[in-house]
């Protein structure tokens, strides 16, 4: 029950500003370079945390988020959509139906997600701004912890 009531007083709270430096985030297994325009929010979970990008227009805009956690709703069954830096990304695949992407390195994980993507090889140009090898291990370090700029403000 604890835990249950944690997880509803972090979402009470809404997101916060997600921390950012050097024009991009931090998210678990990925670095992700922000776009002219877009931002960035968090929403925390007593184990997990959502990273939500709107672009300019906010919410009317694209938008896309990404699980960075251990227990996502969906895993990567369907095809490989690329692999890099040790990291494949795989169709996420519910009932048949397209439910984002699963990059996945071992035990690590991200989810992503969003009106953005579309399930086709198109996507592949989405991901050529997140980072799964050095530059992400530079800026979020192998345990994939922001390394420094901007933090969110304090609840």
């Amino acid at each position: 029950m604890l835990p249950l009531l944690m997880a509803l007083a972090l979402m009470a709270d809404g997101p916060t500003k997600a921390p950012t430096h050097d024009g991009g985030v931090c998210a678990g297994l990925s670095w992700v370079t922000l776009s002219p325009g877009e931002s960035a929010t968090v929403d925390p979970g007593p184990d997990f945390e959502v990273l939500r990008f709107s672009g300019p227009l906010g919410p009317e805009d694209d938008w896309w988020s990404i699980y960075n956690g251990n227990h996502p709703q969906v895993t990567g069954n369907g095809p490989v959509l690329l692999e890099r830096d040790g990291v494949t990304v795989r169709s996420a695949l519910v009932n048949g139906l397209f439910r984002g992407y699963v990059a996945q390195r071992g035990d690590a994980m991200n989810h992503f997600f969003g009106s953005i993507f579309t399930g086709t090889p198109s996507d592949k140009a989405i991901f050529e701004r997140i980072d799964f090898g050095h530059k992400r291990d530079m800026l979020c370090g192998r345990d994939g912890k922001d390394k420094g700029g901007e933090k969110p403000a304090e609840k």
